[in-house]
Parts: structure tokens; C-alpha cells; sequence
């Protein structure tokens, strides 16, 4: 198979798994916000109801695994939450970018706290969280959402598709991941990714994403390739 069938073959992997497309529309969301900031809570779970998914992905990919020793994915989203309740009136609402920026901001700062909690206090012995009765991140959360009506085993195909796919951009080189996850995760448009990056045009910025697609192509096949070898072998 040629390198270009290849990057095509990724390009549609990682489309059916996270693409701009897929995000909530920017309309109903804006609603949404307005009635949040003015004390709707019910407007704001359902708010944060259309991202919870999204959002969720975003946290597997930036916990790294160090962290994920002493705490799951499920729970950085859970605490970003509630403290988007708190912070509400500081969302400066421009697209839906910024809704999840927002949202991931406040989560890196869920994952700074418990390093520091973990890591930076000085202990007479390390902190051990038993691993036994763990949640699997991809099927539990404070919010269950619908799944639109696909059968079990799509949703269950989907949720699979969905970590093979993170799990491959978490290995992405530092500019790749940046605008692979500001372009395709948060749905920033060029303009936004450009300026965002700070990449002299948004053609640099296209043919950096054009690279990254690649090099996560190069991370999926082998993911994808070792299973099948282990069967051969």
C-alpha cells in the first residue's frame, strides 16, 4: 500500500473519530451560555452536557501517565465541572473553540492541583491509590448521555475507535499535538489555530496539520499493525 493510501486511510480514521463537524452547533450553545451567566443551571448541565464527550477525550489525551497513577480521567472532567459552575461569568463566548478551551483550561489546572498534591508535598511515604474497582473513563462520567439511537455494538466500536485514536495523538510531538487538538478536538477554525500557534499564515498552519495527519497516520499503523503480528507470529 502506497504512503499516500495510507495517510488517506488515517485521514479517514481519525475523521470518523473527532472531527469540527461533530461538534454541537455554535447557535444553541451561545443560548445556552447567555441563560448560564445569568444563574440558569439547568442551562449550564445542559451546556456542559453537549461537550462532556469532547471534553472528555481532551482530558485522556493531556493526563499524562504519571498522573493517571493516582487519578482518572473521569475525575479531572467531573472536578472541571464543578468549577465551570463557579466560573461561568468568565467563558468569553466567541465559538465553540472557546467553549472547550475554557473547559480545558479549567481542567489543566485540575491536573496541576493534583500534582502538586501528589507529587510536590514532602511525605514520609508516597501516596498509593489502589487501582481495584476503577471506572473506565470512556463509559462513566457525571453526565449520561443519549447515544442517538446506534446499537450497543456501534457504541461499543465507536468508544474503541475513540481510544485508539487519542491514545495515538497523546504521541505526537508537542507542535503536532497542538494543532491537531486545536483544529480537530476544539473545531478552531484556520484564522483561530493560526494566531493561536503563532504561524506566520494559515497555509503554514494547514501544511502543519497536513504533517501531524501523517505522523499520527505512521502512530495508528503500528498501534494497529502489532496486534496482527503477535497472530502471525
Amino acid at each position: 500500500m502506497s504512503e499516500s493510501s495510507d495517510t488517506a486511510d488515517s485521514d479517514d480514521t481519525l475523521s470518523q473519530s473527532v472531527h469540527p463537524g461533530q461538534l454541537p452547533e455554535i447557535t444553541d450553545s451561545m443560548l445556552l451560555v447567555n441563560r448560564a451567566q445569568r444563574g440558569d443551571e439547568e442551562a449550564l448541565n445542559d451546556l456542559l452536557s453537549r461537550y462532556e464527550a469532547r471534553i472528555r477525550r481532551i482530558v485522556r489525551i493531556k493526563l499524562s501517565a504519571r498522573l493517571r497513577r493516582v487519578v482518572e480521567s473521569v475525575d479531572i472532567v467531573q472536578d472541571t465541572f464543578r468549577n465551570a459552575f463557579l466560573h461561568i461569568g468568565d467563558l468569553e463566548l466567541r465559538s465553540t473553540a472557546s467553549i472547550l478551551q475554557w473547559l480545558a483550561r479549567i481542567a489543566e489546572n485540575q491536573m496541576l492541583d493534583t500534582h502538586r498534591r501528589h507529587y510536590n508535598m514532602k511525605r514520609n511515604k508516597t501516596r498509593e491509590i489502589s487501582l481495584r474497582g476503577r471506572r473506565d473513563d470512556s463509559t462513566s462520567g457525571p453526565i449520561d448521555l443519549p447515544s442517538g439511537g446506534k446499537r450497543p455494538d456501534q457504541v461499543a466500536s465507536q468508544k474503541e475507535l475513540a481510544r485508539h485514536v487519542d491514545a495515538a495523538v497523546a504521541q505526537l510531538p508537542e507542535d503536532y499535538q497542538e494543532v491537531i487538538m486545536l483544529r480537530t478536538y476544539y473545531g478552531g477554525s484556520w484564522d483561530e489555530v493560526t494566531k493561536q500557534m503563532g504561524r506566520e499564515s494559515s497555509e503554514a498552519t494547514r501544511q502543519l496539520h497536513r504533517r501531524a495527519r501523517i505522523k499520527l497516520g505512521k502512530i495508528l499503523q503500528e498501534s494497529m499493525k502489532a496486534p496482527e503480528d503477535e497472530t502471525d507470529s
